[in-house]
């Protein structure tokens, strides 16, 4: 089974772009960061995020290679959950942090696989909204009192 959510652009940060989606069935916003570096130009204002049950052996795994030349590949990645909360619960992805495509995301219950320790994550780009990554908070305006 693979959920899926389409997100909306909706924050900056310095490092960061994060689209969001708000999820009714669990009345809470779900939020995903990607590091610019790994945005393909200009940046797309809606993406895909497809969430799976992961059970085979993570060492076969092949995550999605970063290529500069190619930024319009999906991301693959693996995550596993680190703490769970009242309405999501938070994962951190398996490889080493300096490598990571995808920030840890707070994923809501609804769209958790039942019973599922490891979860495959993949990000797809609308194409067709690039450059529509616009008219959302950045990280200078929390900064300004």
């Amino acid at each position: 089974m693979i959920e899926m959510a389409l997100l909306e652009p909706s924050k900056e940060t310095e490092n960061k772009l994060r689209w969001s989606a708000y999820i009714e069935e669990d009345d809470t916003a779900f939020h995903f960061y990607i590091p610019k570096w790994r945005v393909p130009k200009p940046w797309p204002g809606r993406i895909f995020v497809g969430i799976e049950p992961f059970s085979g052996d993570k060492k076969n795994f092949s995550q999605s290679i970063f290529d500069e030349d190619n930024l319009d590949n999906s991301i693959k990645v693996l995550i596993k959950p680190i703490s769970k909360l009242s309405r999501t619960v938070r994962y951190t992805p398996l490889d080493e942090k300096k490598e990571w495509q995808i920030g840890e995301p707070y994923i809501p219950f609804s769209l958790i696989p039942f019973d599922s320790h490891l979860l495959k994550v993949e990000v797809k780009w609308d194409l067709d909204s690039k450059g529509q990554f616009v008219n959302v908070p950045t990280y200078k305006e929390e900064l300004q009192f």
